[in-house]
């Protein structure tokens, strides 16, 4: 079957209608989702296919969760959009103390998928600005999936959707309009296993959503100055897939995790822990954990310029663990990549 050149937000769209087409126990439910731009795109045009299957919703986002999840139990596979991240928090309770707990308790099946949007935006500040993937990726019986690319959110969000287990799908606001080679089928991706999107020699990078995208920005810079990094998408959040880490580490000896998140209780203290834990002796330099500042997200643009990690970050942290001093103005032109994007990724991707 041939492919397309779709958007993240195309992607995502393209999943939900094929698996809709294959299955009616699936809807969607979410504030604002039968919108034309509902879902910040992702489920305009949907309830024209599906006029019974897309249903807008109170706000109550604790009420529409326990409806979510008493449906999952009685058979059906609800998708819940709740947009922003934040708006989830509002149904915690039912999150983590109902859909995590219940297969444990009861042996019962809770397939529900929760979509949020996470991460920058210019100008909405600390309370709309979260990603709070870690936070999500602490509790047990729940997955955590994170796509970083277009081709990804589409087979993450399949297989979110097929699977028994309560899913968090988290996606990076920042990555809507990206775009990407996608098959047109209706395809998987295993939620357990990172993938290596690029190989490498002397440095492992775990990176994640727009941080990916960064890394990979970074890639003709290092080689000029001799560093072939191992990239890695994470996909996961819960479970980690810890086995491709230590199996990439162990060859390169050196690792940089890069995450949107805060250092403190973040992701990357969590995969540096279990590095350390494991295989200390394969270390050829100090693990480096990079991540947004330990503080609420400025409202101001010029101010949250310099809160998240950047491709310059990635660059500053990497010349310190070599021991090089990289001439910017050789390089690349850093600092027109800090806005949302528009471009093609299949360049990068094969980089």
């Amino acid at each position: 079957m041939p492919n397309s050149i779709l958007t993240y937000t195309q992607s995502i769209k393209e999943a939900t209608y094929q698996c809709m087409e294959q299955d009616e126990s699936i809807f969607v439910i979410g504030l604002g989702v039968t919108y034309p731009n509902g879902g910040d795109g992702t489920t305009g045009g949907l309830v024209e296919s599906y006029p019974n299957r897309v249903l807008d919703m109170p706000c109550s986002e604790g009420a529409a969760t326990g409806i979510c999840i008493g449906s999952a139990l009685m058979g059906m596979r609800p998708i819940l959009v709740h947009g922003r991240v934040e708006f989830a928090l509002l149904g915690f309770d039912q999150i983590v103390t109902q859909a995590a707990k219940w297969n444990y308790l009861f042996r019962s099946s809770v397939p529900i998928v929760i979509r949020a949007s996470i991460g920058r935006r210019w100008g909405d500040g600390p309370q709309h600005t979260q990603v709070l993937h870690s936070v999500f990726g602490h509790i047990p019986g729940l997955k955590v999936v994170i796509p970083s690319t277009p081709r990804s959110a589409k087979g993450l969000l399949i297989s979110s959707i097929l699977d028994n287990n309560p899913v968090i799908f988290l996606e990076h606001r920042w990555l809507y309009n990206i775009s990407e080679t996608v098959p047109n089928s209706l395809y998987t991706q295993d939620i357990h296993l990172c993938q290596i999107v690029r190989y490498g020699s002397n440095l492992t990078i775990v990176a994640n959503s727009d941080t990916l995208i960064d890394t990979l920005r970074c890639v003709p810079t290092l080689v000029q100055y001799g560093i072939e990094p191992e990239v890695i998408d994470l996909v996961s959040v819960n479970p980690i897939d810890y086995n491709t880490i230590i199996s990439s580490v162990k060859k390169t000896g050196r690792i940089l995790v890069i995450d949107t998140g805060t250092k403190t209780y973040g992701l990357g203290s969590e995969i540096i822990s279990h590095i350390c834990e494991n295989i200390w002796d394969s270390l050829l330099s100090p693990p480096v954990n990079v991540g947004s500042k330990d503080c609420p997200c400025p409202t101001s643009t010029a101010l949250s310029e310099h809160y998240y990690p950047t491709d310059v970050t990635i660059i500053t942290e990497i010349s310190r663990m070599f021991k090089i001093d990289i001439d910017y103005n050789k390089c690349q032109d850093f600092h027109k990549m800090h806005m949302p994007s528009n471009e093609n990724i299949d360049g990068l991707l094969k980089l």
